[in-house]
């Protein structure tokens, strides 16, 4: 299989009895979860999804609109949907692991075995939506460094900022853009586990709100700002204890 721009692939693809497909946050990229192949099973394989602006995508054209994203990744995701899969995206990319989810179903493709997502608030809760991709770039730099997401050595060089604003304007886009769609009802079904920074700026109750969407939601708040991911120990092993859990059994047989 022809190597796909979209997707940066980690582990052994041939013994792999589940595949994590993971979307990043704003301002990520494939590499953002490359050191999670440490504490992964060896049973999974790590597909990244990496999205134009960044790595050897520098100079394509950048996305602001969730659908117009799936509509190009999904066309390479989908033959390596041939055995089971969990989905997860944190910050902005749990809104596209949740419409990515919607949209297989509703194509007919295999559901994921489960799904996490993390530091989002749900799009079911009614709140101000700020446009941050249009702030200043003053104020869209003090947005950044309040985030603590962003490495501070590049947050204190003026000029390889602005090198790097379009890319993550149109990423904050993504968001503010989203709206909720109509929902295959399979989606419900899926497990969820959902995971919120308790010293984030997003309310714990309003990242919570993503378990109205599942029957079977896990919830956990985590020590930590908005990347508590990168922070808090704790995540890594409630992550994999998840993808564990939904990981097909040695007997049962896996496609390819």
């Amino acid at each position: 299989m022809n190597p796909s721009p979209w997707l940066v692939r980690s582990g052994n693809s041939e013994h792999a009895r589940l595949r994590l497909i993971a979307f990043p946050f704003s301002g990520g990229s494939a590499s953002s979860y490359a050191s999670w192949r440490k504490w992964l099973s060896p049973q999974v394989e790590l597909l990244c999804v990496q999205p134009p602006g960044r790595g050897m995508r520098m100079a394509e054209r950048l996305i602001r609109d969730i659908d117009d994203l799936l509509t190009q990744l999904l066309p390479d995701l989908l033959p390596l949907l041939d055995r089971p899969y969990l989905l997860y995206g944190h910050s902005n990319g749990a809104l596209m692991a949740f419409s990515a989810a919607n949209r297989l179903l509703q194509l007919g493709a295999p559901p994921p075995r489960a799904i996490a997502l993390s530091a989002k608030c749900s799009p079911t809760v009614e709140r101000p939506r700020e446009r941050v991709s249009e702030l200043p770039d003053d104020r869209f730099l003090a947005k950044l460094r309040s985030l603590n997401g962003t490495p501070r050595e590049l947050l204190n060089d003026p000029e390889v900022m602005q090198l790097f604003f379009p890319a993550l304007r149109a990423d904050f886009a993504l968001g503010e853009n989203f709206r909720l769609p109509p929902l295959h009802p399979e989606l419900a079904r899926i497990p969820a586990l959902i995971l919120a920074g308790e010293q984030d700026e997003t309310r714990v109750e309003d990242v919570f709100a993503w378990a109205d969407l599942f029957a079977d939601a896990q919830q956990a708040a985590m020590t930590g700002g908005h990347f508590f991911i990168n922070t808090n120990p704790g995540f890594a092993r409630r992550l994999d204890a998840f993808v564990r859990a939904h990981c097909p059994p040695e007997t049962e047989p896996v496609a390819g």
